[in-house]
Formats: C-alpha cells, sequence, structure tokens
C-alpha cells in the first residue's frame, strides 16, 4: 500500500461570504476548515469562570461535559454545566432538526447512497454563545469550532462576536490509523479522535487486519488472533474507544482486510479460509463466508455507530492461488479464460454480510483486472479510489460507483481536492463520498506528534472542495489551530532541558512537566504504556539517564483522569565514550550510502540507528589514529538485534601496508548486543585499524555501530 505523503492547496484569502460555492476565511479567526458561511461582527464575549455550558437536550449532555472538560484545558477554568436557564456569558448548545444546509450533500442512509440537507449547524456569539446543530454530531461541529476560536490575551478568554453556518460539503471526511503493523494504544488511538473532532473530520477508519496481525479480539474464533505480530485488542477497550468517539461526534469506521494482505488471519484459522501459503482468501469456496460473516458480525457489534464496514481489496497477490486445481477447475467449468471473474465471488459476498448487519460495504480498488469495479455491484460497494491510475477512478465514476479520494500520488500544491485523483479530475456530478488520508505503518509517536498535525490539510478541500486559502496558511491558521489542539491532546506539557540531538543524549537531562489544570496532579510513566492515578506522581523536575518514551496524564482530587494522555517524545540515553577511534579519518570498502556512514562507527556513541553497512560481504573499515600508539584493547560493535551474529577479523598497521592480524573472530557464532565484542591483546604498535568483515547471519550485508580502540595499560 502506499505510505502517501501530504501535499496542499493554498491561494489567497477574501471577505467572507458564499460566492459561487466558495468559501472564504476571515482571516481574523484562522478556523479549520472554512466555514461555509461567516460574518464576524466586532468585539468579543468574555468566557469569564462563571460562564456554563447550558445543554438544552438531554441528549446533549455528554457533549456539555466533554466541552466544558475542552475549554478549562484551554482556558484554566472549567465551566459548569447546566440544562436550562441560558443567560449572559453562557454557553448553550441545542439540537433542531429542522435546520437545513444551504447546499445537498452526499451521504449514505442505510444502504442507499442519496443526496441530503441535513448535517447543518450555526453558532451565534452575541452575550452569550448558542450553538445549533441538525443533530448530537452537527452540534459537536459547531463546539468544535468554538474552540478554535476562543481567543487568550493577557490571561484572558473570550470569543469573538459572530454569526456563522456550516455544513460537510458530503460525508465521509476521514483520516486511516493502521493498526494492524504497528501498535497503537488505545490512549494513542483517542488522541486521533480528538484531532479529528477539532478538525470536523467525521470518520477514523481503522485497519486492524492485515498480514501481519488480525487486531480484533474473535470470542467466536479465538484462534484468529494466534498467529500476529502483534497481540490484538481488548473487547472493552475497543467499546471504550467507539463510545469516547461517538460522544465527540467522531465515528469509527473497522476494516477486515481480504481478500489480499491477511496471511495472519489465514493461518491462525488453520486453513479454514484458506492456504496461508496462497496469501488470499479462498474466494471460490463458499465455506469461507459462514465464517467471515460471523467475524463481521463480531465487528459490527462493537462498531455500532458506524454506517459503514471496510473490507479490504488492495494489493491482491494472485499467482499462487490461480495455480491451485480447483480455481483451475472452477475457471474451465465456468468457461473463463481470464481471472477477473474469479474474484466477484468476494465482492458479492462481503456486500451481502454488509447488507445482513447493517452496514454499507467499502473497498480499496486494488483487487486485479479492475475488480470490484464490476457494474453488478456498483451499487453495493463504496470505492476508496488509491490505485495508481488516473483512468480507476474515472472508470469507477463510469460504472456507478460512489468513491472516496484516497490517492497514491497526491497533485501539486495547491490543486487537491476530493475531485482529484491521481491525475484525474472528477466532475462535480460524480458521487464522490469523500476523502481518506491514509497512514500506513507509522509508530504511535510518530501518528501522534507528526502525523496528525498534517490532518486538517487535505480535510479543508473535503469539507469545502472550493475553499479558497490564504497564501501563509500552514505558518498561520494550521500552526494557530494545531497549537490550540495541542492544547486538548496534551493536557500535560513535557519538556526537556540538555544536550539533546536528534533525540539522542549522552548526559543526564532534565525533565519537567505542567498543566494548566488547576490542582490537577501529573502522573507518569517513561516506558510508553499509559499512566494511571497509581504512577508515580510529578512533584518537581527530575533528571534523565536512561532513554525514556514518557506518557502523563492529570488527575483531579478524586483520582478522575482530566483529558486524555499525553504522548511525550522519546529519548534515545547512548552515553558518549571516546577512545582513540573517536572522530579520526576513516575508510571503507563497498557501496556507499549517504545513511549508513563510515563515520558513524567512530562517533563514540553505540546508536542501532547509526552505523557503517555496505553489501556484499566481505569487506572492510579502516581508521586512521592519525599517529602510532601501543594498543592492546579492541571493542567491536557490529549491527545487534539479539539474533544475529557477525564473524570479522582486526589487523593493525604502522604504515597501512605491512598489516598484523590482532583479533581472529571469524568463527563467532555469538549473536550481538550492543556491547559487542571486546578483545584484549598483548601491546602491539599501530596508526591504523582495519576490521575485515567476512560474514552476517542474516542476510549478504556487513555493519559496524561502533570501533573502539585504547592504548595498552588502559
Amino acid at each position: 500500500m502506499k505510505r502517501t505523503s501530504v501535499a496542499l492547496l493554498l491561494l489567497p484569502a477574501l471577505a467572507l461570504s458564499l460566492t459561487s460555492g466558495r468559501a472564504h476565511a476571515d482571516n481574523r479567526l484562522k478556523l479549520l476548515p472554512t466555514p461555509k458561511v461567516l460574518k464576524v461582527e466586532g468585539g468579543a464575549m468574555p468566557l469569564t469562570a462563571e460562564a456554563r455550558v447550558v445543554a438544552t437536550d438531554p441528549k446533549l449532555k455528554p457533549l456539555a461535559d466533554i466541552l466544558a472538560e475542552e475549554i478549562l484545558l484551554v482556558t484554566g477554568h472549567r465551566p459548569g454545566v447546566a440544562d436550562a436557564g441560558a443567560q449572559a456569558g453562557d454557553i448553550v448548545l441545542s439540537i433542531n432538526p429542522k435546520l437545513q444546509a444551504d447546499a445537498d450533500i452526499l451521504t449514505v442512509h442505510g444502504q442507499e447512497v442519496l443526496k441530503t440537507r441535513e448535517y447543518a449547524h450555526t453558532i451565534s456569539v452575541t452575550d452569550r454563545v448558542a450553538i445549533e446543530g441538525w443533530d448530537y454530531r452537527a452540534v459537536c461541529e459547531g463546539t468544535a469550532t468554538l474552540l478554535q476560536a476562543i481567543a487568550i490575551e493577557g490571561g484572558k478568554a473570550s470569543v469573538p462576536k459572530m454569526t456563522l453556518k456550516d455544513w460537510p460539503f458530503s460525508d465521509y471526511g476521514s483520516i486511516m490509523i493502521d493498526c494492524a503493523r504497528q501498535q497503537q494504544p488505545v490512549y494513542v488511538l483517542k488522541v486521533a479522535v480528538e484531532t479529528c473532532r477539532m478538525f470536523k473530520i467525521r470518520y477514523l477508519h481503522l485497519h486492524l487486519h492485515d498480514d501481519n496481525a488480525y487486531t480484533f479480539p474473535s470470542k467466536a474464533y479465538p484462534e484468529a488472533n494466534t498467529k500476529g505480530g502483534l497481540p490484538p485488542y481488548k473487547i472493552e477497550d475497543l467499546k471504550d474507544l467507539v463510545a469516547y468517539a461517538d460522544a465527540r461526534g467522531v465515528t469509527c469506521v473497522p476494516e477486515i482486510e481480504g481478500p489480499g494482505h491477511c496471511t495472519s488471519l489465514l493461518d491462525g484459522m488453520g486453513g479454514k479460509l484458506g492456504d496461508v501459503k496462497n496469501r488470499t482468501l479462498d474466494v471460490l469456496n463458499p465455506n469461507i463466508y459462514p465464517i467471515l460473516d460471523t467475524l463481521v458480525g463480531e465487528m459490527c457489534e462493537v462498531f455500532k455507530s458506524s454506517p459503514y464496514i471496510h473490507f479490504g481489496g488492495d494489493e491482491v497477490e494472485p499467482a499462487w492461488y490461480l495455480g491451485n486445481e480447483h480455481v483451475k477447475k472452477y475457471m474451465k467449468e465456468h468457461n473463463l479464460t481470464g481471472e477477473h471473474t474469479i474474484w466477484l465471488p468476494y465482492g458479492q459476498n462481503v456486500a451481502k454480510i454488509a447488507r445482513k448487519h447493517g452496514k454499507k460495504a467499502i473497498m480499496w480498488d486494488g483487487l486485479p483486472v479492475g475488480v470490484p469495479k464490476d457494474r453488478s455491484l456498483a451499487n453495493d460497494i463504496i470505492l476508496y479510489t488509491w490505485f495508481p491510475r488516473a483512468s480507476e477512478a474515472r472508470t469507477a465514476q463510469d460504472l456507478g460507483y460512489t468513491t472516496i479520494t484516497a490517492p497514491w500520488d497526491m497533485p501539486p500544491f495547491p490543486e487537491f481536492s476530493i475531485f482529484t485523483c491521481n491525475g484525474a479530475v472528477l466532475n462535480r456530478g460524480d458521487k464522490v463520498l469523500g476523502h481518506c488520508r491514509p497512514m500506513w505503518e507509522m509508530s504511535q509517536e510518530s501518528l501522534a506528534l507528526g502525523y496528525l498535525t498534517g490532518s486538517p490539510e487535505r480535510h479543508e478541500r473535503t469539507w469545502g472542495p472550493d475553499n479558497v486559502i490564504e497564501e501563509d496558511y500552514h505558518e498561520n491558521r494550521m500552526a494557530k489551530q494545531n497549537a490550540r489542539t495541542f492544547m486538548i491532546v496534551r493536557p500535560v506539557a513535557i519538556a526537556y532541558e540538555g544536550a539533546i540531538k536528534d533525540k539522542i543524549f549522552a548526559t543526564p537531562i532534565t525533565v519537567s512537566m505542567s498543566t494548566v489544570v488547576p490542582g490537577g496532579q501529573i502522573r507518569y510513566r517513561l516506558d510508553g504504556q499509559d499512566p494511571t492515578a497509581d504512577s508515580p506522581l510529578y512533584e518537581k523536575p527530575f533528571k534523565a539517564s536512561e532513554g525514556l518514551a514518557p506518557r502523563a496524564a492529570v488527575f483531579d482530587k478524586d483520582g478522575r483522569k482530566v483529558g486524555n494522555t499525553t504522548v511525550g517524545e522519546s529519548m534515545r540515553y547512548i552515553p558518549f565514550e571516546p577512545s582513540l577511534t573517536t572522530g579520526k579519518p576513516v575508510e571503507a570498502s563497498g557501496g556507499k550510502s549517504p545513511d549508513e556512514k563510515a563515520e558513524y562507527a567512530a562517533d563514540g556513541m553505540v546508536d542501532g540507528s547509526k552505523f557503517w553497512g555496505t553489501i556484499p560481504a566481505p569487506q572492510w573499515w579502516k581508521v586512521d589514529l592519525q599517529k602510532e600508539y601501543s594498543i592492546g584493547r579492541v571493542q567491536v560493535v557490529p549491527y545487534f538485534d539479539g539474533a544475529r551474529y557477525y564473524q570479522y577479523t582486526v589487523e593493525v598497521s604502522t604504515d597501512g601496508q605491512a598489516w598484523t592480524q590482532v583479533v581472529d573472530a571469524s568463527k563467532n557464532a555469538a549473536p550481538g548486543t550492543e556491547k559487542g565484542y571486546m578483545h584484549k591483546f598483548a601491546p602491539v604498535k599501530a596508526r591504523y585499524i582495519r576490521v575485515n568483515m567476512l560474514k552476517n547471519s542474516d542476510n549478504p550485508a556487513v555493519h559496524l555501530v561502533e570501533v573502539r580502540a585504547w592504548e595498552a595499560g588502559k
């Protein structure tokens, strides 16, 4: 699957209006995404400690509590929550099912793709803030705008006086998190939920299944979870995540992969879904579909609020499957000369399963020969158009499919909208339900600290494909609103003081933490785990002399968590230990890579991410000590992963011409560690040291992380 990069779209901003379908941002408020209709009146309503969030409908009570806590994290003051008696200075939340958008919105109701004018919300700020939405989620989207609009000056908070009306251009704005190839704890997924909420991204697509793991916990088939590289989630944690998202107006969409990218499930199920050697579900075997029905039913029971379920469909490798006798027999019996139709049963059956469970099926458009883009499935399956051919998105539309844009190749800045996909420019009359911004194989820290900060970019032209955006969009609006989002998704600010370079420190650093929550207790862990009310209490800055992956949370006096967990940036402690080789000139044989430099092996640090490497063995690495020494000890640290080992010899020379062997590790079979291999020998005069790398037990390449040498007697 493509690891897509982000490109974006920026044009000059004009005054607020709605003209020819083009929304223009009032740059004073820097709201994201650009509202459809906005008028800034001038002046502001103070947001004082006496303010309340008033939920005029009991359904809105959960949102009122959430908003009050979010305002606390932004301003340091938590408003009260009430259900009636709105007065000046309050924030009033209301549902109005008669509220209509000013334009049609493409959406899905049940199994039907249709146009509606639902989903709108309005905001009016006078002596109070009135937020009204068509439904709960629309009110959520209005409160997200409020959070973005709050101004803080001189320690005082206020809300600009304005009138606003807004709605999504189409239903499906989403980001996708890969939960099957990198472990993503639920608290990190909650960071994604909060980010979606802040930028009105309506769906969080969870890629729960891939070759690496089937991470949805199955009760009916527990063996499904036995062959993955990641542990399955706990069912109660997923239910908690769904409830957390629903309460914030974000809907979680689950994915079960097939017919390819599913070897973990194939292996775990022991052949019930197909032979793992074929790397695909046995789509022609009718016995697999009742099992899939059960697995999908389990997912749908947890993800009740989602109108969609994703069934994979990308990057199938057909060669192994087509070679099976029962496949050849099927093709002969059905008079098939190509492979196209053998994949249709998968599309037909998963669409049927989705309907049974009240969901609309979504698939990637990556099955061989354009399947599932068979006209017979156009009303049953929505396609993520990601395949890197411009014709794919156009073909899908021409065959009657509703599509979601998820392009492999992003258009150059600033041309992206949901109607541009891999070079194709679709028509405004085409059935484009929205856009998904996928994330593949990203670590939890890369997700929480990097990827999510780019979320507003493509969603800008999903919420409004014609939005006109100012040139300094990234430095201006995105910077401001990411900073505001950080206040909410990072309730604890974590800071480091000391000599740090590239997230590495060699001498102890100072770690400090702070929060705006009055009286809040900060609890933390340094091992990447979610802190609880029983975790260590932060009282004052402390020294760290080991690697750390900090996570911190705020708890009130009753031990209740305030906001979510802050994901802090990991720092690696790699002590600097100089020796005769440190910083000296080096040479090496073989090809050279800019990421695997020879000088890394003489930088004084055992950093497993920085090493000299080349291919194939044998190769040599040499250091010039720049003058002659009597040496008696050498440490060799090849790359280490706890399993592989390297074989080598070490030679020394006084002139670089005549060499004497001082270490023979040509038969070494001990797996490498960060300590490497220490070799002592009788004192010998040397200016040059050469390590001859002979063998890597894992692959043909050779690697050195560090080589150190010391004078005899030291």
